[in-house]
């Protein structure tokens, strides 16, 4: 298979999203594979259904890119609050190798920016962006000058009552607190509010898979500073965790020193 040619994988708190990834384009070949899961899945039912999308996506390679929910370093998970207990250290990338595959982790929210600022010239360039993924929680990623810094997690900052913001402001928070949109899309515009007020940045970029069908909350949304919808949508953690795969392994990575 052609080296311009990665798996990219996206691991959520519901689901594993995964499709072959043209590092050279920036963009998907083909379609997209979903597996659903259950709350807090185990590393053995995450390596089922990378596996399953592997299969399914007839990917012939062995490089494969993880964006993963959760503080990491390229092979090893340091938290996943909402993935299973033995999704822990080197447990992913060691099962990912049993399986004949060659991977690197990169938390999900900075895979998805990291899209933004390779393969979007007007992001390349930004002086700070505040990416801010909306899902099972909220996830957070920055980047200066178009450099990524990692492990930005700013998703359980508390509100002025005490709360954490993604208890109020995520997906989840919406759907199981049954919340009408105008007052969660208060609660997300306060949430993003409290999170810029620690970052500064010139632009904000909102992903997860909910911008997907944005036209019942985006105008609500009001956080007092220009707000976008991420490009590629919830293609965009996938296509970001291969591209860092990849320039990882060639020495190109886009990344500041902490």
């Amino acid at each position: 298979m052609s080296d311009n040619l990665v798996m990219g994988i996206d691991i959520g708190g519901s689901s594993v999203k995964g499709g072959i990834v043209d590092v050279n384009t920036g963009r998907v070949v083909g379609q997209r594979c979903t597996i659903e899961h259950q709350p807090l899945p185990r590393l053995a039912r995450i390596t089922e259904s990378i596996m399953a999308i592997v299969h399914e996506a007839q990917f012939e390679g062995t490089e494969i890119g993880v964006g993963f929910p959760g503080v990491v370093s390229d092979y090893e998970v340091f938290n996943g609050p909402n993935m299973g207990d033995d999704i822990r250290h080197g447990s992913l990338v060691d099962s990912l190798h049993g399986n004949g595959l060659s991977s690197t982790l990169l938390n999900d929210a900075d895979s998805a920016l990291y899209h933004a600022i390779r393969n979007h010239k007007e992001y390349g360039g930004t002086e700070t962006i505040l990416f801010v993924t909306i899902g099972t929680s909220l996830g957070t990623a920055v980047s200066q000058g178009g450099r990524l810094f990692r492990n930005i997690e700013l998703g359980r900052l508390l509100n002025e009552h005490g709360v954490h913001i993604d208890q109020t402001a995520s997906v989840r928070a919406l759907v199981e607190n049954s919340m009408d949109t105008r007052s969660w899309a208060n609660n997300l515009s306060a949430a993003i509010k409290r999170i810029a007020s620690c970052i500064s940045p010139e632009i904000i970029l909102l992903g997860g898979g909910i911008t997907e069908e944005p036209d019942s909350w985006y105008d609500m949304v009001d956080a007092g500073q220009i707000v976008r919808l991420a490009p590629d949508s919830n293609h965009a953690g996938l296509i970001g965790a291969a591209c860092w795969h990849h320039d990882s392994k060639n020495g190109a990575l886009r990344i500041n020193p902490i």
